[in-house]
């Protein structure tokens, strides 16, 4: 449950870190290179030592975006350090139709819960038209105010499209950004074994497949959002200028500070 043991040099040395990143030091096509120590991703911060919390404030790691439903937070509240100021954005587009809090539904609806359906729908649903993603875009046009995490309860879908909306803003290719997706099989790796061992003591076998197939990333999801984006908007582009509200001039703002 730690990132002690580092799996890859973006993760954060944080005890209590789950997935926590950093998007710094991708580079760009054109040559240019993310800044690092200003723009992170990661899971819930509810495991947040004292230590890790004082790294964080050396980082000057100051707004925290938390894509989590309410239930989740109850569950899991973060562990806020001093100076950070704290975005509750939602971002679960189903959170009408199923909690994300998946492990909390019943024995019987897990058992008829279609993992693959509910991950399609999902990824379908995440990019369009999301106010949690344009309080990420308010909050990256603000630099000056500190760093930024963003983060759900691992730091893979909800986050996934999140961080993919930074990148894309930055300038980065489609091969960059699911680089940078699918690094989360690795970096969540150990978290992920501990969550599945812990539902293999209450839940069937095939349930805690289900979950293997929730807690994985995979190519075809975030194409899935991307495809959903095209249809919608016609390209990336015009998504992030029409609804994100990221235009050219403000991704050339972005695109200032954030890369070198």
């Amino acid at each position: 449950m730690t990132t002690t043991l580092l799996s890859h040099p973006s993760l954060l040395p944080l005890n209590g870190g789950i997935n926590f990143r950093d998007l710094g030091n991708n580079t760009l096509n054109n040559g240019a290179k993310i800044k690092s120590g200003l723009l992170f991703r990661s899971g819930s911060l509810d495991k947040l030592t004292e230590s890790d919390q004082a790294f964080l404030i050396g980082k000057n790691l100051l707004q925290i975006i938390d894509y989590r439903d309410n239930s989740e937070i109850m569950d899991k509240p973060d562990q806020i350090w001093t100076g950070a100021h704290y975005h509750h954005a939602p971002a679960n587009p189903l959170a009408k139709e199923v909690d994300a809090n998946l492990d909390k539904l019943g024995k019987e609806i897990l058992e008829q819960f279609d993992a693959k359906v509910f991950m399609s729908r999902l990824y379908e649903l995440l990019p369009i038209n999301n106010p949690a993603y344009k309080t990420l875009a308010t909050l990256l046009l603000q630099p000056e105010k500190g760093g930024i995490v963003q983060h759900c309860a691992v730091g893979k879908d909800r986050t996934g499209v999140g961080s993919a909306l930074v990148l894309f803003a930055l300038g980065a290719d489609l091969d960059t950004v699911m680089e940078d997706y699918l690094l989360t099989n690795v970096t969540l790796a150990p978290y992920r074994d501990y969550l599945l061992n812990e539902h293999a003591k209450m839940m069937s076998e095939s349930v805690v497949e289900k979950f293997a197939y929730v807690y994985s990333v995979r190519e075809e999801f975030l194409m899935t959002a991307l495809n959903s984006i095209n249809r919608h908007y016609g390209s990336v582009d015009i998504w992030l200028e029409k609804d994100i509200g990221l235009d050219m001039a403000a991704r050339e703002k972005l695109q200032a500070y954030f890369l070198e």
